[in-house]
Formats: C-alpha cells, structure tokens, sequence
C-alpha cells in the first residue's frame, strides 16, 4: 500500500524491504549485516545478468575461466618465488608459508564454488556487506 502512495514512498518501501530481506539472509548464514551497498559497474551481478540478457552464456564463462586461471597463475608464481628463497631466513621462510597458505586456499575455493559447496560469503573477509541489484 505505501508503494502506491508516490515515487519517494515507493522507493522507500523498496529499500526496506530489500534491507530487511538482506538482514534476514545474513543473519540465516551467521554473518553480520552491515547495509546495502551499491553495486559496482561491471561487477559479477551485471555480468551475470549481461548474459541473461543477450542469452548467451558464452563470454560470461570464457572471462570467468580467464580470471580465475588469472588468479592461480598470480598465486602459483608467487609462491615458487617464495619457494625458492625459504631456505634463506625465518622471514623468508614465514614468507614462502603464507604464499604457499594463500594459493592453496585460493584453489580449494575456486573449486569448492565450482563443485557446489561453502558458501558464497566464505573468505571474503569484507565485514559482511552485501550488493543491492
């Protein structure tokens, strides 16, 4: 009913409820709310829904896939560099163990996501906001 009163009204009661829907879904993943936040142009969403609108998921896959070989190639270089000089110093050693701790976890939630288990949330280590579409 407020929806109907005026545009302002109609946005507001938009907010709200789209507030409220976000509040109860992280609260249901033990996480904290901490507000909407706008989503970023280009972000995964639009990307997701670019494809929905041309009905090809052919780009979306193919960039996908690329950022996410992106991403191990970064790690994986990273930690055989860290490997190489671990022998030299604790620091150097320290240094190879949390190259080494973030390529692995890296991986296993790039294939826990593409095998369909953990949650989207998990290491994503922002304080828990969530995007508004």
């Amino acid at each position: 009913a407020v929806r109907k009163l005026d545009p302002q009204a109609k946005d507001l009661a938009d907010m709200y409820f789209f507030e409220t829907l976000v509040r109860i879904h992280r609260a249901g993943e033990g996480a904290p709310y901490t507000g909407l936040k706008a989503t970023e142009a280009g972000g995964a969403a639009a990307v997701a829904d670019k494809a929905l609108e041309t009905g090809s998921v052919d780009s979306l896959s193919k960039d996908t896939a690329a950022l996410a070989e992106k991403g191990i190639r970064e790690r994986f270089e990273r930690v055989l560099e860290k490997k190489r000089h671990a022998n030299e110093s604790i620091d150097a050693g320290r240094e190879y163990v949390a190259a080494y701790i973030e390529y692995v976890h890296y991986v296993e939630r790039l294939q826990g996501n593409v095998l369909g288990f953990g949650t989207e949330y998990e290491g994503r280590g922002d304080g828990g906001e969530h995007q508004a579409h």
